[in-house]
């Protein structure tokens, strides 16, 4: 059976759980949603999830938004023993090592995703860059960098959920060109994230440049 999802391309939070549905061997029914075009905004779409929002997915009739919560239930659901990354190592049910996954997810959400979408989010509705959130969006990067410091990958020694979350924020980052190099760690795990994670350029890259195609369209700077 295959999962409902309803997505677009060029947006960040439905790639992450594009990249992580890949990298699972899990197959989705993609169905374009464009919150631009009122997609979101029609009776039976709010009737499905009040929230109104992508992406979501529909799983043998259970609904599901917030990307990050769908991503981990993917990896709880259909994650294995086998495949590229084992089920355990994506999302260990060891507490400590769980905890410090969780933490960098959260810290994603509250950190530095959002202070990047502070930072790009203004060219949708102004054609400008938000600068008033750089103080803060580089705040959140020289957290990364020191984490990254510490570690090979997000939250520890190997791949995990934690490292898939991030890569697509930072791919934003970087296909916009947003400069980096002020944060070597972050630069040499991203660099290994790209090469390493499954179907990375289908699952992700592309979608970026939609992101980037988009974002431009709208830049008015």
């Amino acid at each position: 059976m295959t999962i409902d999802f309803y997505y677009a391309r060029w947006s960040p939070p439905c790639r992450t759980v594009e990249l992580v549905a890949s990298i699972l061997n899990v197959k989705l029914n993609p169905i374009v949603t464009t919150p631009s075009k009122g997609d979101t905004q029609r009776p039976e779409y709010k009737q499905m999830t009040p929230q109104h929002t992508i992406p979501t997915i529909v799983d043998n009739g259970f609904v599901l938004s917030e990307s990050r919560a769908i991503c981990k239930y993917l990896v709880e659901k259909y994650g294995s023993a086998t495949g590229a990354y084992s089920k355990e190592q994506l999302y260990p049910k060891d507490l400590q090592k769980r905890a410090t996954i969780d933490h960098r997810i959260d810290f994603d959400l509250g950190a530095l995703y959002r202070r990047a979408s502070d930072y790009f989010g203004p060219v949708f509705a102004t054609g400008h860059y938000g600068t008033a959130a750089l103080p803060k969006l580089k705040a959140a990067l020289e957290i990364l960098d020191a984490y990254l410091a510490k570690t090979k990958w997000v939250a520890g020694p190997e791949v995990t959920l934690a490292d898939i979350v991030i890569v697509v924020t930072i791919s934003c980052l970087e296909i916009v060109g947003y400069d980096l190099t002020s944060y070597p760690n972050v630069l040499r795990w991203f660099k290994a994230a790209q090469t390493t994670l499954p179907n990375y350029n289908e699952a992700n890259h592309e979608g970026t440049i939609e992101f980037k195609e988009y974002l431009f369209s709208k830049l008015l700077d």
